[in-house]
């Protein structure tokens, strides 16, 4: 009579259990998953901090601009990459890989489809003004 050995069905359940895995890289030649986009946040001038771009944007942008410069514009990815590309020649030091990056992720969250920002109106504090 053959002996089963025991290990076999344990190898298995490991085996099937890495392969279900759902933290698995993406395939070559795909995108990584980009964070979703919160309308509202950015319609409040937020920017997506987990974004793989963030440090581009901190290292090269942010140097000389305001969080608002950046988040008041709604450009297509052409026009975000003629404006960046204007930039390497005020002095930001980007190669066309990071031009291109910066244009594609700026185009995703600050385009002509996102409605312009909104502004609340309050009144001054008491004795601000002159009676």
């Amino acid at each position: 009579m053959k002996r089963i050995s025991r290990a076999k069905p344990f190898r298995a359940l490991i085996l099937f259990a890495a392969c279900s895995s759902k933290s698995s890289p993406p395939p070559p030649g795909h995108p990584p998953q980009q964070p979703a986009i919160d309308r509202a946040a950015l319609l409040a001038g937020k920017l997506p901090e987990t974004a793989p771009e963030m440090e581009l944007v901190n290292a090269q942008c942010r140097i000389c601009h305001g969080v608002d410069y950046l988040t008041q514009q709604r450009l297509s990815e052409p026009a975000w990459k003629k404006t960046i590309e204007k930039m390497t020649r005020f002095g930001a030091n980007l190669d066309d890989a990071q031009i291109a990056s910066l244009a594609a992720f700026a185009a995703r969250y600050w385009n002509p489809e996102l409605p312009g920002r909104t502004w609340t109106v309050v009144p001054p504090p008491a004795g601000a003004l002159p009676d």
